[in-house]
This record gives structure tokens, C-alpha cells and sequence, in this order.
């Protein structure tokens, strides 16, 4: 019996180290696995900073980029402005302003529009008030007079249509030291 024994206890001695070093096998992928779980983890917590920083990256660039396209929509509608305004400064450019009447008493001052006939270009040059090319611009007529039919009877004395001038609308101006007064306030606010 004694070798049945020492078989025994030799079975028994090497089932309790396949068993110890199932043990230490176990306890060595458990800890390899919870290292690489906290190694993930680790990741996983580097990806979750750095995807918050690149949100707020991305709210910072939002909020400058809305900022700037305000500013740009406010830039536009300024250059879309001042570029009516330069159109209509154009197109209102004065060439000559001819002057008709005394500013004198209870004169009112009326300012008519001056355009020329459809036969203009077939009028003799000597039939002309002022040279041919002035009448390719806007002129207008500043008319001291009483009373309106006062100053469109003194405009159409002086600019009649056998010259080839037609006079305009004729409205009621604001004497110039009044627009220039205007002019200066709306320049100041």
C-alpha cells in the first residue's frame, strides 16, 4: 500500500499545483484584464476631454463666426447704402444752377428742373442759352419770385422752347443759408 500512497499523494500534489497554478493563471488575467480595463478607461476619459474641449472649440468658432457674419451683413447693407447714395449723387450731380430774380423783400425762392426738347440736337447753336454739352448734365433754375406762376413765367422768359429747354416741375426751395443750416445739423447728429 505504501506505493498506492505515494501514488496518491502524487496525484494529490499535482492536482493541487494545476490547481495553484490555475490559481495564478486566473489571478494573472485578472489582473492583466483590469489593467487593460483601466488603461481603456483612461482612454476613454482622454477622448471624452478632449471631445468637450473640441465642443467648446467649435461653440467658440460658432459664436465668432455669427459675430462676424452680422458684421458682414452690416458691411454689406453699408456698401449697398452708400452705393445708392453715390448712384443717386451721380445722377443728381449739377452741372450749372442759373439764377433768376432778386432775393430781395418777401421773394420766395422756387427751384425748377431744366431738360431739353426732343428736337434739341436739331437747334441751331446760336438759338442756345450756353454751349450744347452743359445740357448733357442736370441743371436747374433758382427762381426769386412772389408767388409761383411768378416764377414759372420768369423761367420759361428766359429758357423758352424755341431754345430747346423745357422747364420742369417747379417747386418751393429753401433759401440757402436754411439748407446749408440742414445740411450742417444733419452732418453733426
Amino acid at each position: 500500500m505504501a506505493a498506492l500512497d505515494v501514488f496518491a499523494l502524487s496525484v494529490l500534489a499535482l492536482g493541487l499545483g494545476a490547481l495553484g497554478l490555475s490559481v495564478v493563471y486566473e489571478g494573472t488575467r485578472i489582473t492583466a484584464m483590469s489593467g487593460r480595463t483601466a488603461l481603456v478607461r483612461r482612454r476613454i476619459q482622454a477622448k471624452a476631454d478632449e471631445l468637450k474641449d473640441l465642443n467648446a472649440r467649435i461653440e467658440d468658432v460658432k459664436s465668432r463666426t455669427d459675430l462676424q457674419q452680422a458684421t458682414l451683413d452690416r458691411l454689406i447693407a453699408e456698401r449697398g447704402r452708400l452705393t445708392g447714395l453715390i448712384r443717386s449723387l451721380k445722377a443728381a450731380k449739377v452741372e450749372m444752377i442759373h439764377e433768376l430774380g432778386e432775393p430781395d423783400g418777401p421773394a420766395l425762392l422756387f427751384e425748377c428742373d431744366l431738360r431739353t426738347a426732343p428736337d434739341f440736337n436739331r437747334i441751331d447753336q446760336r438759338r442756345m442759352v450756353f454751349a450744347r454739352e452743359i445740357w448733357d448734365r442736370r441743371n436747374i433754375a433758382h427762381v426769386w419770385a412772389d408767388t409761383p406762376d411768378q416764377a414759372m413765367a420768369a423761367v420759361q422768359r428766359a429758357f423758352n422752347l424755341r431754345s430747346g429747354l423745357l422747364p420742369g416741375r417747379l417747386q418751393r426751395s429753401a433759401p440757402a443759408a436754411e439748407t446749408a443750416a440742414e445740411t450742417t445739423a444733419e452732418l453733426g447728429a
